[in-house]
C-alpha cells in the first residue's frame, strides 16, 4: 500500500470480505465467525488500516478513550476550577496512552452517553459536578461501564468516586482566621449548586459555632452583576464584617474588587479567603489565603480507575485527598 492510507475497501479485498463485516468488525456489531473475524483484524494489521478504535483495541476490546461529559455549568468561563480540572485530566489520560473525549451534555444529560456506551466508543467515563442521585451513575451503574467520579455518589450506589473534604477544609480555615482576633467573620457562597456548596457553608458554620460567634452567610447566583451587588451590600458600613470567607477564588476576587472601590485595603481592614487554588488566585495581590484542590491528583487518580476497571480490576471504595491551605497576605 505503499504511497496511499489503506482503505476499509483494501482490508475488505484482502480479507475476502465485504465492505459492512469489516465495519462491523471495527465497530464490534453483529454475529461473526471467529475465523472471519480474526482475518478482517488480520488484514487491518497488515495493512496498517487506521479505524477510529485502532486495530489494537479489535483484540482487547479496548478503544482507549475515556469520555467526559462536561454539564453546561462547567462551560461557565467564570468556573475555572473546573477548566483546570480538564487540563489535568488530559495530561492524566496522555501519560497512560489514553485520549480524553469532550462531549457536552444536553436534555436530561444521559443523551451524549447513552450514544457513546450503545457505540462502545469508550472504556469509560469520568464524571464530574455530582447531583444527589445523578442518574448518570445509575445509568452506566446498571450497564457495567466503567467510570469514576470527581464527587461522591449516593452510598446505594457504586463507589467508584475520588473526592476532597470540603466541610474540613472552610472549617479549618474559618478556625485560623478566628485566631487572628476576628469576631465579626462572614461567609460567601453561591447558591448551592451541588454537595460540595452545601459542604463549604456547613464547614464555616461548624467552626463559628464552635467559637461561639453570629453566623452570617449571604449567598449568590454565578452571574458577575448578582455577585458584584451582594458583596458591595455585604461590605456596606457601618455592619461589614471584618473577614470574609468565601466560597471559591472567584468570589474572593469579587471581594478584592468591591474593597478597592470602597478603599479598604485586602488583609489591614478587611481579610479575605478563597478556595479552589485556581489561577485567579494566583493572579491577587496582596496574595490570596486559599484552600488548594489537588487538581493533578483527582486527574491521576480518576484515570487510574477507569484504566484498572477497563481491565477487570475494579475498586468500589471512595477516595477523599488532601487539600492544602495556602497562606498569603489576605488575611
Amino acid at each position: 500500500m505503499t504511497g496511499r492510507r489503506a482503505t476499509i475497501d483494501d482490508v475488505a479485498r484482502a480479507a475476502g470480505v465485504s465492505r459492512q463485516t469489516v465495519s462491523n468488525v471495527v465497530r464490534g456489531r453483529g454475529r461473526l465467525a471467529s475465523t472471519t473475524r480474526d482475518r478482517v483484524v488480520a488484514a487491518i494489521e497488515e495493512l496498517g488500516y487506521k479505524p477510529h478504535t485502532g486495530a489494537a483495541s479489535l483484540r482487547s476490546g479496548r478503544t482507549y478513550r475515556i469520555a467526559y461529559p462536561i454539564p453546561a455549568a462547567e462551560l461557565d468561563p467564570g468556573n475555572v476550577i473546573m477548566l483546570e480540572f480538564l487540563q489535568f485530566l488530559v495530561a492524566a489520560a496522555r501519560e497512560r496512552k489514553h485520549q480524553v473525549l469532550v462531549t457536552g451534555s444536553y436534555g436530561s444529560g444521559l443523551e451524549a452517553i447513552e450514544e457513546l456506551v450503545w457505540t462502545k466508543s469508550v472504556d469509560g467515563f469520568v464524571l464530574a459536578t455530582m447531583a444527589e442521585d445523578d442518574p448518570r451513575v445509575a445509568f452506566l451503574a446498571e450497564r457495567q461501564v466503567p467510570f469514576a467520579c470527581f464527587g461522591r455518589t449516593n452510598p446505594a450506589m457504586p463507589q467508584h468516586w475520588v473526592d476532597i473534604d470540603n466541610r474540613a477544609a472552610i472549617r479549618d480555615v474559618t478556625a485560623r482566621v478566628l485566631t487572628r482576633g476576628h469576631t465579626r467573620v462572614a461567609y460567601l457562597g453561591y447558591i448551592p449548586q451541588g454537595g460540595w456548596d452545601v459542604e463549604r457553608e456547613a464547614g464555616y458554620r461548624d467552626a463559628m459555632t464552635a467559637a461561639g460567634l453570629p453566623v452570617a452567610v449571604i449567598r449568590t447566583k454565578t452571574a458577575p452583576v448578582e455577585v458584584s451587588a451582594r458583596v458591595a451590600a455585604l461590605l456596606r458600613p457601618p455592619d461589614r464584617p471584618t473577614a470574609v470567607i468565601a466560597g471559591s477564588d472567584v468570589l474572593a476576587a469579587a471581594c478584592y474588587a468591591t474593597a478597592s472601590r470602597a478603599e479598604l485595603r485586602i488583609g489591614a481592614d478587611l481579610a479575605v479567603t478563597g478556595f479552589d487554588g485556581s489561577a485567579v488566585a494566583r493572579l491577587l495581590t496582596p496574595v490570596l489565603t486559599t484552600v488548594a484542590i489537588p487538581l493533578a491528583e483527582l486527574a491521576d487518580r480518576l484515570v487510574d480507575r477507569i484504566v484498572s476497571d477497563a481491565s477487570g480490576i475494579s475498586n468500589d471504595r471512595g477516595e477523599v485527598l488532601e487539600t492544602t491551605l495556602i497562606w498569603g497576605e489576605s488575611v
